[in-house]
Order: structure tokens, then C-alpha cells, then sequence
């Protein structure tokens, strides 16, 4: 998960420290603005067990660790993260869907480390504009939901923090550009530019490949969208295109660059919340060339309960792929001050498009079980 964007991301902030690390002025000279350095973070451990003796149980653990340092008007963000290593053969790696916290941060042996995903800087535009630069993930300027977003405290299954059909880039350099239109406070937009590969995207899954620019294999990611948000609502219509060549599905020569449209559509209601997400992609490239999804979330802060169901659609560019139905539901109670424990079900149909029921069941139950510690 990374450095949240817009500030109507999700329901829930991370706090930041308090005392010695919520607001540390570390310089003050006359003459000169203080600079002052915010920390906030979350360590999340997730248990998931299926009954099918082809996928194992697993645990996995991840650690978050954001640091923004303000000087005057310029902000520079830096989001840290640490992975346990994926079990072999076990959910998250024969599941692909079902943990969307887990694997984030690999080696090229696929073994979890402890890497830097984000360093950026914020620079204002307008009064409720700003311009982002650096090493960043697209995914918090496009793909926005105030409760399928954060996998640490909501929904783990993956379309329901991001939507499957668009094609985002690892952490990748880039600019972006995110906040409220001048002279509205309704009308909000994203845009971001980014190289077509990120960090994990590269075969050896180094910083210098990242540097490497010039690959014949490498492209753009771009996308935009507009958002109409008020207190109760959320609406947002995007676009977005991956120029690096794609393959086409049938086999045909050539290739071709990924694009969709996409849209989010929410409202709430007291405690209660609902979210639509949905897109379209190229489907002689892609292998999900539709989506459509609905969360619910009741919200009894700081314990909630959430289900989601959705479809991601097969393309018809490639023979043998059948449609994923995914459904998930999860009850967070917190335990005591910033520490929660979630219990969830995932029903999960075609996994990885596949029905053939060779690797995985066609048909799958998962139980999870999720500590998280937010500080």
C-alpha cells in the first residue's frame, strides 16, 4: 500500500506518532521556515487456509513505514516496505487474488526484503492542487474508493483494492498531478505519467533497471481522471493507456499497447457505505478485458464489517479462459488502541481465469485471519 493521494482515499487515516515523532521540528533558524518530519505506519500478519491439499496454508507479514518531511512549501514523501517471503505453493502464490498485501515487496528469487517503494516530491500548484515527482505509485492518483482501497483494514482480495483491467505499473519514476480544479472544492482530478515498468516489473527487480529508460520493451503508463466528490458521494470517470508492446492473446503477429476506461461510483449513508467499481480493457492483449464490482461496508468506528462481490471478465482474444466470480466478506473488531483483528471468507471461482481445475479447485473457499497495528 502506498502513500495515499487524495485526501477522500479511504475512511480511515493512519495517525501519525505523537510527541516524539507526530510533529518533530528538527530545525529552526531565523529566517528560515522549521522543517518537521511526520512517521506513520502499520505492521499487518495474515492467515489463510483453504481445504485442498494442492494449495497450502499460509502466513505472511508486511510493515509499512511513510515518512514525510515538510520544508516551507515542499514536501518529500517516502513510503518503506518489508514482505515476508510468499510460502511455495501456497495461497497468495497459487491464488493470485486472494491477498493483495502479500508479495508487494520481493527480491528477483521472490523472496521477501525490505525495500524503499516511494520517494517523491510534492510541490503546490494551487490553493488544493499539487504536483508530485519521484519514484511513486499510480494506483493512489486513478483508482480511488473510500472503502476498497487499504488492504490492511478492509478488503484483501485484490479487485477490491484495485481494478483488475487497468494495467498499473509497479512503484515507477513518473509525475502526477492530484487535488481540487481551481476556483471548485467539488471537481477533483488525478493525472499521472509514469515509465510502463516499476520496480517489480523488471526482470532483475532493481533500482538501476528503473533508471533504464530506453529498453525497447519498456513505454509509458498514463491516466487520467475526474472526480466529482461531496460529503456523502463519490464519483470518478478515468482513461488510462501502458504504451509497452503487448502481445496480442491469439497469437497473431505484431503487437499492440493496453488501454480502458474506468469508473468508481460511491455513496454513504450514516454508517453505512457503497462502492462501485468497473472498467473496460483491450481485449486482444488483455486477459481481463471487463470488470464490475460492488463493496458495502458498516462502519461501527473503529469496527466495521465489509462484503464484496465481483466479476472480472475473460477476453475472448485467447481460447480456454473462463470469467473470475469473487466474493468477500470480513468482520474487523478493534482489540485495544490501534490494534485489530479481522476474520474473512473468500469464495473465489476460475482463479487466474482457469477452470480446468488442474492447479488450483475451480472452485475455492479461503479463511483469513488479519492482525494489524496502526501507529
Amino acid at each position: 500500500m502506498g502513500v495515499a493521494a487524495h485526501a477522500d482515499a479511504t475512511v480511515y487515516r493512519l495517525p501519525a506518532f505523537v510527541g516524539v515523532l507526530g510533529c518533530v521540528h528538527v530545525l529552526s533558524v531565523p529566517g528560515i521556515v522549521a522543517q518537521t518530519v511526520e512517521v506513520a505506519g502499520n505492521a499487518t500478519v495474515v492467515g489463510q487456509a483453504v481445504r485442498d491439499d494442492r494449495v497450502r496454508d499460509e502466513v505472511v507479514t508486511s510493515f509499512d513505514l511513510f515518512v514525510d518531511v515538510e520544508w516551507g512549501r515542499v514536501l518529500l514523501q517516502t513510503y518503506l516496505e518489508a514482505n515476508t517471503t510468499p510460502f511455495r505453493g501456497g495461497v497468495s502464490t497459487l491464488v493470485g487474488e486472494a491477498n493483495a498485501d502479500a508479495g508487494t515487496a520481493l527480491g528477483s528469487r521472490r523472496e521477501g526484503r525490505v525495500q524503499i517503494s516511494e520517494v517523491r516530491l510534492v510541490l503546490p500548484v494551487a490553493e488544493d492542487l499539487r504536483a508530485h515527482a519521484g519514484l511513486l505509485d499510480a494506483t493512489g492518483f486513478l483508482d480511488v474508493s473510500r472503502i476498497a482501497n487499504d488492504e490492511n483494514l478492509f478488503f484483501l482480495g485484490v479487485p477490491f483494492v484495485n481494478n483488475p483491467t487497468i494495467a498499473f505499473p509497479d512503484y515507477a519514476l513518473g509525475g502526477a498531478l492530484e487535488g481540487a480544479l481551481p476556483g471548485t472544492t467539488a471537481l477533483r482530478v488525478g493525472a499521472v505519467v509514469t515509465s510502463s515498468h516499476g520496480l517489480a516489473d523488471n526482470p532483475g527487480v532493481s533500482y538501476s533497471q528503473l533508471l533504464d529508460l530506453n529498453d525497447e520493451d519498456k513505454g509509458l503508463f498514463a491516466g487520467s481522471a475526474l472526480r466529482r466528490v461531496t460529503d456523502r458521494s463519490r464519483f470518478s470517470l478515468g482513461a488510462w493507456v501502458h504504451t509497452a508492446p503487448h502481445p496480442r492473446l491469439d497469437g497473431a503477429p505484431g503487437s499492440e499497447s493496453n488501454r480502458g476506461v474506468f469508473a468508481v461510483v460511491g455513496w454513504t449513508f450514516g454508517a453505512h457505505s457503497v462502492s462501485f467499481r468497473g472498467g473496460v480493457a483491450n481485449g486482444d492483449v488483455s486477459v481481463a478485458d471487463g470488470f464490475a464490482g460492488v463493496t458495502y461496508l458498516l462502519a461501527q468506528r473503529p469496527n466495521a464489517l465489509g462484503v464484496a462481490v465481483g466479476r472480472s471478465f475473460a477476453s475472448e482474444g485467447a481460447a480456454g479462459l473462463s470469467d473470475v466470480i469473487h466474493g468477500e466478506g470480513f468482520v474487523r473488531r478493534r482489540l485495544v488502541g490501534e490494534v485489530f483483528l479481522t476474520a474473512s471468507v473468500q469464495r473465489i471461482v476460475n482463479s487466474g481465469f482457469d477452470a480446468s481445475d488442474t492447479v488450483v479447485p475451480a472452485e475455492l473457499w479461503i479463511a483469513g485471519i488479519r492482525l494489524s497495528a496502526q501507529f
